[in-house]
Order: C-alpha cells, then sequence, then structure tokens
C-alpha cells in the first residue's frame, strides 16, 4: 500500500475546533473514520453521499471533544467497529473521566468493541494500522501509525500539534510524559512524517523539530 493511494478528508467541529477525519483506499468503498467528535453530521453525509462503508471508528483518547458524536455514527453503521487505547475505555461513559462534565454535559457513549496495546497492530479498509500508547495529554491516548511503500502518517491525536503540544493541565495529564512519548513514537521517524493532528493544520516531524518550542 501507498500512501498516495489514500484520500482523506479532514471535517472541523466548530466548538473546539476538532479534526475529524475520514481516510479510505481511493479504489475501495470502505472507509475509516477517525475521532468522531462532536459535530459528525456533515461526515456522516459525506459518507453517505459517496457510497462509502464505515469499517472502524478509531478513537486517540476519550476526551469530550474527540468522541462526542460517536453515538450519532455507531447508529448508522452499528457493524464498524469501535476501537480505542485499553486504558483510555473508562473515559467513554464516565462524564467526570472524558471531561464534559466541565462544559455542562454528561456524555456517556456506547462502549468500545475492542481496546488496544501498546503496539497492537491491524488492518481496517485495508489500510494498515500500529497503535502506540502516547500518555501525556491523557493517561491511555494512541496514536495510529500508518506506513506506506512511500512515506508513513500518523494520526497524532493531541499529543503534538504545528508549533505546539497538547495541554497537560487535566487531572490524568502529565507534560514530562508528554514530551518523552512525542521524542519515542513520533520524533524517531522519517522527518517527512505526515502529522495528522487533532486541532489546527497537519504537519511533518522534520518541521517540528525545527521550530516547535517545546521540544
Amino acid at each position: 500500500m501507498k500512501l498516495a493511494d489514500l484520500e482523506i478528508k479532514t471535517f472541523v467541529n466548530s466548538d473546539f475546533g476538532e479534526n475529524l477525519y475520514v481516510v479510505r483506499l481511493r479504489d475501495r468503498a470502505e472507509c475509516v473514520i477517525v475521532d468522531p467528535g462532536m459535530e459528525p453530521e456533515r461526515a456522516i453525509d459525506y459518507v453517505k453521499a459517496n457510497g462509502l462503508s464505515p469499517r472502524a471508528v478509531l478513537i486517540t483518547h476519550g476526551h469530550y471533544d474527540h468522541i462526542g458524536g460517536l453515538n450519532r455514527v455507531k447508529a448508522e453503521w452499528p457493524e464498524a467497529e469501535v476501537l480505542i487505547g485499553e486504558h483510555e475505555r473508562w473515559k467513554m461513559n464516565n462524564p467526570e473521566g472524558n471531561l464534559s462534565v466541565h462544559f455542562g454535559a454528561q456524555l456517556r457513549t456506547i462502549d468500545a468493541d475492542r481496546s488496544l496495546t501498546d503496539g497492537e497492530t491491524f488492518t481496517a479498509a485495508g489500510i494498515p494500522f500500529t497503535a502506540l500508547r502516547s500518555p501525556g495529554h491523557a493517561s491511555g491516548h494512541v496514536v495510529y501509525k500508518v506506513e506506506g511503500e512511500d512515506g508513513v502518517l500518523v494520526f497524532v491525536g493531541d499529543v503534538i500539534f504545528a508549533g505546539s503540544i497538547g495541554r497537560t493541565d487535566f487531572p490524568d495529564g502529565d507534560t514530562e510524559e508528554l514530551l518523552n512519548s512525542i521524542k519515542k513514537n513520533l520524533l524517531t521517524l522519517p522527518d517527512d512524517t505526515l502529522l495528522l493532528t487533532g486541532h489546527g493544520p497537519a504537519t511533518k516531524v522534520g518541521r517540528e523539530k525545527g521550530v516547535n518550542p517545546w521540544l
């Protein structure tokens, strides 16, 4: 598989600027949804309009803005497998853990279909993924690495942003852990590795090495 064969659509949720991704191989109708944020309607409409079939919903971490639309997505495609890191799964049905209570909500989502361990590999919609536990922003946060013949990309959630890093002032946040996660799981990748972030524009490993003040 080549990264050039992938089609990736980004849908930005307005309240928190969270990025929801729909990714697929161009020659297949199956797709994967990454981080179904609080406003999944445009992504749902896009999937339906293009005759796509979600095979999996990947969740980087269990914060409100990244899982708020999960119930609506799962209602549309109950056969799509929901995957999340094993140490983050508890937040899905816990308003305190997923932080929704701090925004006047009581979010409880359906449970995941499967928990992922650090380094676990799997294939969804023909796309090979590796889940890497990357704590610091959230203790059970995982990033999803895709390796192609022509390069690497990673769905990094809120671990790193263009010129910044994720917040660590939440109950299970830790700045030192986050920096260690970035150094271990991301900065060891080739400089041209594409980082698809949970908020804001995509970036690359080489760029962040050069300009990110946290690194």
